[in-house]
């Protein structure tokens, strides 16, 4: 009678069992630590805004010096921004900030058009590739050492910016993996089991 009384209760509150299914399968939880895709999308559309506001709008490199690439006259000195000093790299970063731009731009209409399920780890790659390149630029290899003096606030900006591309491009891959629908229906088939193994166990 007693497990007669205990089934009956755990039909009607099926919250134990749910307990039961979780501990029994331990990434049957989502990661608290995760973002949602749409935050995680954010992130890095943010981060391709800051870089490319710095591209076009931000002096990168201070000028000083007798004539040089950038300074067209002698004893000149003065600043200049990313797209006329960094003329290869700035489509590479060009690229980035579009395919970071993608998932937000098409959000609205996802459903009809769809994304390729790599583009976060395109998003991630690209990224990382263009804050490598920015920063061996800024940092190491200065387009031209003899009339660039320093560095302006707009590099260390894009610099960031870049950065901020690659954590929201790897962040947007964690959340494909734990918001995905196949992943939520795994879990809830893997609760299932742990329901029904937990009746068997009562019933025996």
């Amino acid at each position: 009678m007693r497990e007669d009384a205990d089934l009956a209760r755990g039909i009607r509150d099926p919250r134990p069992f749910d307990h039961v299914a979780a501990v029994s399968d331990p990434g049957s939880a989502d990661d608290p630590r995760a973002l949602r895709p749409l935050q995680a999308e954010l992130m890095a559309a943010a981060g391709a805004i800051v870089l490319l506001g710095s591209l076009l709008f931000l002096k990168w490199f201070g000028l000083g010096g007798a004539v040089g690439s950038f300074a067209p006259r002698a004893a000149t000195t003065g600043s200049e921004g990313a797209w006329h000093t960094l003329t290869l790299l700035r489509w590479l970063a060009l690229v980035a900030i579009v395919v970071a731009l993608a998932p937000i731009l098409v959000r609205p209409a996802r459903r009809w058009l769809g994304l390729p399920r790599r583009m976060n780890a395109a998003i991630t790659a690209l990224g990382a590739v263009t804050t490598l390149l920015l920063a061996y630029r800024v940092l190491i290899d200065l387009p031209d050492p003899n009339h660039v003096v320093d560095q302006k606030a707009g590099a260390i900006l894009g610099l960031l910016g870049a950065l901020l591309i690659v954590v929201g491009g790897v962040e947007s891959m964690r959340a494909q993996a734990v918001h995905s629908p196949g992943r939520s229906g795994r879990r809830g088939s893997r609760r299932a089991r742990g329901l029904a193994a937990e009746i068997a166990r009562i019933n025996a």
